[in-house]
């Protein structure tokens, strides 16, 4: 079990499923990025947004992310080599 949790903890996967955002329901592609990020892009590229854990909630994303997270699917789907991405992840907190 610890070894199928540090495999999760620094895996890269992408998805596709439906998200629901002020009452409109709409299919997206997902990106989680092990433990640390859970970002969502609809199909045309039109909206990039990611989960804020503080908040518990989905939040929309500057347009500056767009093609880091397209690129960043790409390199989940295996389509491309593995490259730096530039994203927004939260920083690490102490723990209390």
């Amino acid at each position: 079990a610890y070894q199928i949790e540090n495999d999760f903890g620094r895996s890269i996967e992408a998805y596709r499923a439906d998200l629901e955002l002020g009452g409109i329901t709409r299919s997206v592609d997902f990106l989680r990025f092990g433990r640390i990020a859970l970002m969502y892009q609809t199909q045309d590229g039109s909206e990039t947004g990611a989960w804020d854990q503080k908040a518990q909630q989905w939040v929309v994303l500057p347009g500056e992310y767009r093609n880091s997270v397209r690129q960043g699917l790409r390199i989940a789907r295996k389509q491309v080599a593995p490259d730096m991405l530039q994203l927004p992840i939260p920083a690490a907190e102490d723990a209390k």
